[in-house]
């Protein structure tokens, strides 16, 4: 049985080690719960909109902001790749607000693979499959995923937080899109925000439809220019600590055939004090 976990693990990890990076940054859209817990009706009402307008709504998203100072949870992930290949594996993530997001991943079944520790200026990856260990700054992600990341949106992704992705970007238009309205980057206003809609003088446009308990319940990012977009869909909201947390998330990243990841929680706990644990074997080969 430990030889068969082993190759089971191995073969994980092979399949993973394609898109390690891409997970790193999207693990935050993708959790969803199995366990018992109190879920808050994901039906939303519709945002009321009259008397409102793009700067009433955005700080009321702001006020309803999932906020913690610590937070723990557990989740199962399914990545399914561009060849249409599908790869499962548990998650368990440790955050310490604006400071550092500790993840460690294990195949369904089997024994850790990876322990990764994304710090403010930093990410380290320790593969203990093939006993390496890793460092890399966010030029090094940005390469990988050809975009821009850093760990605030990070952070706020996981939790189902506003993060703008231009720096000084600013919300300028809303849209109905019942039961939601659409916060959005672009310059025109209009009663609706037509998806099919192009602006190539724009090359990033970011969209957030709001439900009607002020929370982000999808978020898309469109590059017209490259014709390619990212989105994220969050649904089942929970109640933690009295504030509402994003049960399912779902990423879907545009090309031929989209790469879909889902994350699915079974456990989340907020403001519990915990250790991130992250020592390096001295028989591990630096990379």
């Amino acid at each position: 049985m430990d030889v068969l976990r082993q190759l089971n693990s191995r073969k994980f990890f092979c399949g993973f080690n394609r898109s390690y990076f891409l997970l790193i940054f999207l693990l935050p859209f993708l959790f969803s719960c199995k366990t018992t817990r109190k879920i808050v009706e994901s039906t939303p009402a519709p945002v009321k909109l009259k008397g409102a307008d793009v700067i009433s709504v955005f700080d009321s998203v702001m006020f309803r902001q999932f906020n913690f100072e610590w937070l723990t949870a557990k989740a199962t992930v399914d990545y399914t790749d561009k060849t249409g290949e599908t790869n499962s594996f548990d998650v368990n993530l440790r955050i310490r607000k604006d400071s550092a997001i500790w993840i460690s991943i294990t195949p369904l079944l089997g024994i850790e693979a990876a322990r990764v520790l994304i710090n403010r200026d930093s990410l380290m990856i320790l593969d203990r499959v093939h006993k390496t260990f890793s460092a890399r700054d966010y030029n090094y992600l940005e390469d990988m995923l050809k975009s821009g990341v850093n760990y605030d949106m990070i952070q706020a992704v996981i939790v189902g937080n506003y993060f703008p992705y231009l720096k000084n970007e600013k919300l300028k238009s809303m849209y109905e899109d019942e039961p939601y309205i659409i916060l959005s980057t672009l310059n025109k206003r209009q009663s609706k925000r037509v998806q099919e809609e192009k602006d190539p003088t724009k090359p990033i446009i970011q969209d957030f439809w709001i439900d009607g308990n002020y929370r982000i319940a999808k978020s898309r990012i469109t590059d017209d220019k490259k014709d390619r977009w990212i989105e994220a869909n969050y649904k089942n909201f929970m109640d933690v600590n009295s504030e509402l947390f994003p049960g399912n998330i779902v990423v879907t990243i545009s090309s031929a055939t989209p790469i879909i990841i889902k994350l699915e929680y079974n456990k989340v706990t907020a403001e519990e004090m915990f250790t991130m644990p992250f020592s390096v074997p001295e028989k591990y080969e630096r990379k």
